[in-house]
């Protein structure tokens, strides 16, 4: 008796799971690269955080932001792995219902060898995304397709955008259109024919504290980030950054009392 509980015990951990590598995690019997589902739940962490949707109808299944129907039994969104595609609304989906968009809710994927290669999210799709586009975004180094058209991204593009292997200059690889993104954008983003963004919504350099005026206690920020007294993520650094340099310095300093000054 000992030897055949034994023997089931083996044979149900190898028939409803697999062992996935380090740096993956298992995830309704499938192993998916864990950089990458961190970038997903990062976009949905911004979009939660920004407020967007905060007045939302709460009767309203796909008001907020990201787009809470996403994670709704009877979502029509897909991912494929392996070639594979997991429908929602059927035993295989991804979606659980639980009320809170989960990575593997979040527009249309396509997934191979566990990295994620394709991301739509873009319009028609309705994922509603808001906030910044994540600094690790860069860690999605497999991905070929990245499509966030007209949701509501702001803030700044972190530059590691450029690090990806999308081709930036197709849309239908790479459009970061219709969204509230602002300048200074990347080098590597082609700023000509379809590219648009609603930039009302921008603050302008040296408006560290964000409250649409520059003066002395933008400066006071600066300094603190400067010393190191309190910590800065991109959005701040690349606002406070007056000379493009890549550093906070005395010189950015000036250049802020220079505008205070004219």
């Amino acid at each position: 008796m000992k030897k055949t509980f034994i023997f089931i015990l083996i044979l149900g951990s190898t028939s409803f799971s697999q062992d996935c590598n380090f740096g993956f995690t298992e995830i309704n019997d499938l192993c998916f690269h864990d950089g990458d589902i961190g970038v997903l739940q990062k976009l949905i962490d911004n979009s939660v955080n920004s407020g967007v949707g905060d007045d939302c109808d709460p009767y309203d299944s796909y008001c907020g932001s990201p787009n809470p129907y996403m994670d709704q039994l009877d979502a029509w969104f897909w991912v494929v792995v392996d070639s594979v595609y997991y429908q929602s609304g059927t035993n295989n989906g991804f979606q659980n219902g639980d009320g809170d968009v989960d990575p593997l809710e979040l527009g249309l994927q396509e997934w191979e060898n566990g990295r994620l290669i394709s991301l739509m999210c873009g319009a028609y799709i309705y994922c509603q995304l808001s906030g910044p586009i994540p600094e690790e975004i860069g860690n999605l180094s497999e991905i070929s397709v990245l499509r966030l058209e007209y949701n509501y991204l702001g803030g700044f593009v972190p530059e590691t955008i450029c690090d990806l292997n999308t081709n930036n200059s197709d849309y239908l690889e790479f459009d970061l259109t219709g969204n509230q993104l602002c300048p200074p954008y990347p080098e590597c983003i082609g700023m000509d024919g379809f590219w648009s963004q609603d930039t009302s919504f921008c603050s302008e350099i040296g408006d560290i504290n964000f409250d649409s005026i520059i003066n002395i206690l933008d400066i006071i920020v600066l300094i603190s980030f400067i010393l190191e007294e309190n910590y800065y993520d991109y959005q701040e650094l690349t606002i406070s950054d007056m000379n493009f340099d890549g550093n906070l310095d005395v010189l950015d300093v000036i250049e802020i009392v220079n505008i205070i000054l004219s």
